[in-house]
C-alpha cells in the first residue's frame, strides 16, 4: 500500500509538472521574462543549504536555461552568445582559474564560482528569450514596471515602519508598531533606510538610481509604448526611493549621470551642442547651490544630514572601514596582479574584522582582488561592450525604441558607478540589466528578422 501510494504522488508530481511546463512554453517568453525579472527584484530572501545561500534568481535561472534549451531546440535556433556574453565568460574563466591556482580554501571559493556562473548564465538566458523586436519591448515593459513596483513597495516599508499605530489584530495574527516590512537600520544611518526585497539599502539605492534616470529619459522620449503618466510616476516613486535610500553612493553616480542626459538626449546634433552650452554656464549656479545646501540646511533633514558626510570623510566610519578594506585588498592585488585570488578569498585571507566577515564593496578593486587585471578587463569589455553600443545607439539619429535605449544605457552608467562603493555582481539584477540592453533592436549585438 505504502509503495502504491509513494508511486501515485511520485506521477502527480511528475504530471504536474509537465503540465506547468508546456503552460509555461504555451505563454513563452512573456512568462519567462515574468519570472526572472519578479525573481530578481527578490534577492534580499533565500534559504540556506548547508553552506550555501539559494535565492528565487538562482532556482529561476535554472529552470528557465532548461526550457530554454527545450524551446530552442525545438524551434531550431541557435543560443545567441554576443561579444558582451563573451567577455563575461571570459571574466567566469579567469575568476574560476585564479581560485584553482591561488585560493586558500577552494571549496569553500567553489560554491562563489558556481554562484557567478549562475549570473554570467542568467546573461545568457537573457539575452536568447528575445527572437523580436516586440518581445524585446516587452521584456523592457516588465523590467521597468517590476523596478516601479519595486520603488512603491520599498516607499511604502518606509512609511509604515513610521507610522505609530500601536497594536493591531488582523486575520488572526498580532502587529505592533514599528513594522518592518523591508527596512534597513544600522549605526551609520542617521534614519531607518528602505531596502523594500532587494538584498540591502545600498543594493536598493542603486537601483532606484538607475531607475530614476532610466525614468527621466523615458519622459524626455516617450515612445515605445510608455507613456509620459507612467514614466512621470516613475520619476516621483524612484526618486522618492533614491533620497530615502541614504546611499552616497547612488546619489553621486545620478548627479554624475544627470548632465549626460541632458547633453545627449536631444536627437539633433545642435541641440546637443546648445545644452552642452548651456550645461556649462549653468554648472557654477548648481555648485554654489549645492554648497549652500550643505553649509546651511538643518541637520535635522535626514538626507542633508547624510549627504553633509560627504565634507567630513575622515571621520566617517563607513567610509574609514572602506578605505582599510581596499588598503588591505591593494596588499593582495600587490601579490598576484595578473591572476587574483578567487571569488570569496578575501574573508579567507582577512577573517574576521570588527566582527564580521571580511567582505570588499567595490565593483573594480573587487574583481582585480579576486580575478586580477585578466579578471577586470573581461569584465569592463562586457560592460564598455553593452553600455558603449548603447551610447552609440542613442547617438544615432532615427533610432528606434529611443526612449528605451536611453533608458537602459544610462541607467546602466548609474549601476556601474553606484557599484564603486558597493558590489552587486553577485546578484541577477545587474545581469538582466546588461542583457535586455545588449540585445537592444538596431544594435550591434542582435539581428532580428521581422521589421
Amino acid at each position: 500500500m505504502d509503495l502504491i501510494l509513494v508511486s501515485a504522488a511520485i506521477v502527480i508530481v511528475v504530471v504536474g509538472i509537465l503540465a506547468v511546463s508546456l503552460a509555461f512554453l504555451r505563454a513563452w517568453p512573456t512568462a519567462a521574462m515574468a519570472l526572472l525579472v519578479v525573481s530578481v527584484y527578490l534577492n534580499h530572501y533565500k534559504f540556506d543549504v548547508g553552506p550555501v545561500s539559494v535565492r528565487a534568481e538562482h532556482v529561476a535561472v535554472l529552470a528557465l536555461a532548461g526550457l530554454l534549451v527545450i524551446y530552442l531546440g525545438w524551434q531550431g535556433i541557435w543560443p545567441r552568445v554576443t561579444v558582451p556574453g563573451l567577455y563575461a565568460i571570459g571574466w567566469w574563466l579567469a575568476l574560476a582559474l585564479s581560485a584553482f591556482l591561488h585560493a586558500p580554501d577552494f571549496g569553500d571559493t567553489l560554491r562563489h564560482i558556481i554562484r557567478l556562473g549562475l549570473m554570467v548564465l542568467t546573461f545568457l538566458v537573457t539575452v536568447n528569450l528575445v527572437q523580436r523586436r516586440g518581445e524585446w519591448r516587452t521584456f523592457f515593459r516588465i523590467l521597468y514596471g517590476v523596478g516601479l513596483a519595486e520603488a512603491a513597495y520599498g516607499v511604502l516599508a518606509r512609511a509604515v515602519y513610521a507610522w505609530n499605530f500601536g497594536t493591531l489584530h488582523m486575520l488572526g495574527h498580532t502587529l505592533h508598531s514599528p513594522l518592518n516590512l523591508g527596512v534597513q537600520i544600522t549605526r551609520s544611518l542617521p534614519v531607518p533606510a528602505p531596502y523594500g526585497t532587494l538584498e540591502e539599502g545600498n543594493i536598493f539605492g542603486s537601483t532606484m538610481g538607475a531607475l530614476l534616470i532610466a525614468s527621466l529619459a523615458l519622459w524626455l522620449h516617450p515612445r515605445g509604448g510608455i507613456s509620459r503618466r507612467w514614466s512621470g510616476l516613475g520619476i516621483l516613486l524612484t526618486a522618492a526611493g533614491w533620497i530615502l535610500s541614504l546611499t552616497r553612493g547612488a546619489w553621486l553616480a545620478v548627479l554624475i549621470i544627470l548632465p549626460v542626459l541632458w547633453v545627449i538626449y536631444p536627437e539633433d546634433g545642435n541641440r546637443r551642442l546648445a545644452h552642452l552650452g548651456l550645461l556649462f554656464a549653468a554648472a557654477p549656479v548648481a555648485l554654489v547651490l549645492l554648497v549652500a545646501v550643505l553649509l546651511f540646511a538643518p541637520d535635522s533633514v535626514p538626507a542633508v544630514a547624510r549627504l553633509r558626510t560627504l565634507l567630513s570623510l575622515h571621520g566617517d566610519p563607513t567610509f574609514n572601514l572602506r578605505m582599510e578594506r581596499w588598503s588591505l585588498a591593494w596588499e593582495d592585488i600587490r601579490m598576484r596582479p595578473f591572476i587574483g585570488w578567487g571569488p570569496g578569498t578575501f574573508v579567507q585571507l582577512h577573517g574576521i574584522r570588527y566582527f564580521a566577515p571580511a567582505w570588499l564593496d567595490s565593483l573594480t578593486i573587487k574583481n582585480v582582488q579576486e580575478g586580477g587585471f585578466l579578471g577586470l578587463v573581461f569584465l569592463y569589455g562586457l560592460w564598455g561592450t553593452a553600455v558603449g553600443d548603447g551610447i552609440w545607439g542613442v547617438l544615432q539619429p532615427n533610432t528606434r525604441d529611443r526612449g528605451m535605449v536611453l533608458a537602459l544605457t544610462l541607467g546602466g552608467l548609474v549601476l556601474f558607478l553606484a557599484y564603486h562603493v558597493t558590489d552587486a555582481t553577485w546578484l541577477a539584477l545587474v545581469w538582466v540589466w546588461l542583457g535586455v540592453l545588449t540585445i537592444r533592436p538596431g544594435g550591434k549585438w542582435a539581428r532580428y528578422e521581422d521589421a
